[in-house]
């Protein structure tokens, strides 16, 4: 969902358009050269006349030759445009500004460094993640993924050349044992107000 670009997009208008048309209308068969816009995509075009006047508009839903409009878009003003007039996906300031403030593509170091975790504290983790989503927790010091359920700290399996291993004394989020599985903590332990353990019947957690 959101901005949507092709190469070499351009049409002309079947039907003239007044300066406060909320859609227009292409020369048939041209609209296919246009993004393909699911829900909540678009894509900025380019109204051109006969004598080089642009208004850039938001294109926010296509049916074959037939679009919904926003006018006067990027420091445009709406106008009126004729038959045969033009439309074009061209590259705008606004699309420029898209990119740059919704970029979210991981980076890394270098071509034999290291790549580049999105980081954040615990209160900044996603709302609604999916399984799979790995970030940097600024509040553990550690990676951690998003398991389907719960977030869990990416270990390193069964051994470790640290002499300690730490973690908080005091529950502050709800966790949840994985059934079968079984939890061990160093204590003593407070869970916060805010917190909760839940234990399933094949499961044990210890504090030692």
């Amino acid at each position: 969902m959101g901005v949507k670009i092709t190469n070499n997009a351009s049409g002309t208008l079947s039907a003239a358009i007044t300066s406060g048309a909320t859609t227009l209308t292409l020369t048939s068969g041209q609209g296919a050269l246009f993004p393909t816009l699911g829900a909540g995509d678009y894509c900025w075009c380019t109204l051109v006349d006969t004598s080089n006047n642009v208004e850039i508009i938001k294109v926010t839903a296509r049916s074959t030759d037939t679009m919904t409009i926003v006018r006067g878009q990027d420091n445009t003003t709406a106008q009126a445009f004729a038959i045969n007039d033009r439309l074009e996906l061209r590259p705008t300031a606004a699309l420029f500004a898209e990119f740059a403030t919704t970029a979210t593509t991981v980076t890394k170091t270098s071509a034999t460094g290291s790549g580049v975790l999105p980081a954040g504290t615990t209160a900044q983790r996603d709302g609604s993640p999916s399984a799979g989503y790995l970030r940097w927790n600024t509040t553990d010091t550690s990676a951690e993924v998003y398991d389907g359920s719960a977030w869990a700290a990416v270990g390193g399996g069964n051994t470790t050349d640290e002499g300690l291993y730490e973690h908080s004394h005091t529950i502050n989020t709800a966790y949840s044992i994985t059934s079968t599985n079984n939890a061990m903590s160093a204590g003593p332990v407070t869970i916060g107000s805010s917190g909760s353990v839940t234990i399933p019947s094949t499961s044990v957690w210890t504090i030692v």
